[in-house]
């Protein structure tokens, strides 16, 4: 332990270098589905917190949820008819 405090005295640099790698990585999970299991959505809120991207990790609105493009098409599928001209816009 001592060995790492003397290196990150010696190279504070590599300490947020190391700190940047980590967020980039968090950053660029693939956010959970409904399909996530709970522990994957438990994860990636938690490693994003951790790595500061709260914004990322409690995001609720709903053009940024990865359940918005299957809600628009599932609803636009309901409003459909047989005829594209009976369609209602």
């Amino acid at each position: 332990m001592d060995r790492c405090i003397v290196f990150f005295n010696a190279h504070p640099f590599a300490l947020v270098f190391s700190w940047w790698v980590f967020s980039a990585a968090t950053g660029s999970l693939p956010a959970p589905t409904a399909a996530s299991s709970p522990f994957y959505q438990w994860s990636f809120k938690f490693l994003n917190t951790i790595a500061a991207n709260i914004a990322r990790a409690y995001n609720t609105r709903v053009e940024n949820s990865p359940n918005f493009l299957p809600a628009v098409d599932l609803h636009l599928g309901k409003q459909a008819g047989a005829n594209p001209a009976d369609c209602k816009t």
